[in-house]
């Protein structure tokens, strides 16, 4: 059992506040006034000195097990090289009641459902994707809050490459300045972005979790970069809410959590969710396609600048739209667009924090930047990267193939889609 877990059950009042004999928690479930909110509601900017106890943050392992979920698309078929495999369909698509409790590290996927919804508000969100963004910004902040104002190394699970994060000690004053949870989860939200579009160029580039299962199928897939800020920035308000406190808080507060951002985000009904994918077959992705073959999905999310927008169907569709996609958003707020902490104050996070990735057991090819053994890529050369992805993309799949609407094809004719 790892060494974060703490007693499970239904717990009475005076148990959160004294773990009886035999739990020994390592994270506290005491009550407590979150104290940014009493200095907000007083307006009090003085951050007070404390002693800080760096054994009273949560000691967490990190998440090490990527939650298996879905190509884009609906009931998907599949083959194994050339050969189609009889009677198996993925629905993939999901309502807001079928989403499940969550479990940090992939918890037990008997209750954590995980597919894809669609919102009116910020199109189609990966549930997996929410939650392992999710799991490790907790983990990534954890880390940090124990450190600061310190420097940190921290070495991080392989995925493609060895990652590491190298973050600075802290200028003077700037911690007392913003406080260290808001810091802490700030530069681990920046950190964990990085991570996330690092996740998507290897998954482009060949790298497969699973040897012999390709993923490149589902690299910078419409839905997935949108849902790794969203799950980021879900952990963020829970972290500096202070309702992390023990696993069993956390997983519980994630649930809550989700539920309460698909319910603004506008979330719809599975038929209706459904019929959104339903739409955008031919445009977003090829229904006649086969898993793995990574041409299934057509359209593919590159832009990696925060702010980010969801893709959203029934704008997609302006010019021949399917007219029952866009009734079921009708009256809706505006969509959302989610951000990525770029500054802590006055200092610009990437001047604290470095990702590293280093090439090791696998090395991809065709890639843009020098990928031997031992070779160094970090979040500065992901333009680069994302520049030569969109170069590729376009001879691949063709002009547009990184945009969500009817691409315009040169000369007279009909739309492509």
């Amino acid at each position: 059992m790892p060494a974060w877990s703490i007693c499970r059950g239904t717990v009475a009042l005076a148990s959160l506040l004294l773990a009886g004999p035999g739990c020994a928690p390592h994270w506290s479930s005491a009550l407590l006034a979150n104290s940014e909110q009493v200095a907000r509601a007083l307006g009090d900017s003085v951050e007070l000195r404390a002693s800080f106890d760096p054994a009273s943050v949560p000691d967490i392992d990190p998440p090490t097990r990527l939650r298996p979920c879905c190509a884009f698309g609906q009931d998907l078929r599949a083959k194994l090289g050339p050969v189609p495999v009889p009677f198996f369909e993925q629905e993939n698509i999901l309502s807001p009641r079928e989403v499940g409790p969550h479990g940090y590290d992939k918890g037990d996927l008997k209750r954590e459902h995980n597919g894809l919804l669609y919102t009116c508000r910020g199109g189609f969100i990966d549930l997996a994707h929410v939650r392992d963004n999710a799991d490790r910004t907790l983990y990534l902040a954890m880390q940090v809050a124990r450190a600061l104002p310190g420097g940190l190394t921290l070495e991080l699970p392989e995925e493609g490459t060895l990652r590491r994060l190298r973050l600075q000690a802290l200028p003077p004053g700037l911690l007392a300045r913003e406080g260290r949870w808001t810091t802490a989860t700030a530069i681990a939200s920046w950190v964990n972005y990085q991570l996330s579009i690092w996740h998507e160029v290897v998954t482009w580039y060949g790298w497969e979790s699973i040897p012999g299962i390709s993923e490149r199928v589902s690299a910078f897939s419409p839905e997935d970069m949108y849902s790794n800020v969203l799950g980021t920035n879900l952990a963020a308000g829970i972290i500096t809410n202070r309702e992390a406190r023990s696993r069993d808080q956390y997983d519980e507060s994630m649930e809550a959590w989700i539920g309460e951002a698909l319910r603004r985000l506008g979330a719809v009904d599975k038929a209706q969710a459904r019929a959104a994918m339903a739409a955008v077959d031919g445009l977003w992705w090829d229904s006649s396609k086969r898993v793995p073959d990574w041409q299934l999905v057509t359209r593919r999310y590159v832009d990696i600048d925060p702010p980010l927008s969801g893709w959203l169907v029934a704008r997609a569709l302006a010019q021949d739209g399917d007219s029952r996609v866009a009734r079921m958003c009708r009256g809706q707020p505006p969509p959302l667009s989610l951000r990525v902490p770029q500054r802590i104050g006055n200092i610009d996070i990437a001047e604290l924090a470095t990702v590293e990735l280093e090439f090791a057991g696998w090395l991809p090819k065709q890639f843009p930047l020098p990928a031997k053994q031992g070779d160094l890529v970090t979040q500065a050369e992901f333009a680069a990267i994302v520049a030569d992805i969109r170069r590729a993309g376009a001879e691949q799949l063709g002009p547009g193939f990184d945009r969500p609407g009817v691409v315009k094809q040169a000369g007279a004719g009909p739309a492509k889609r």
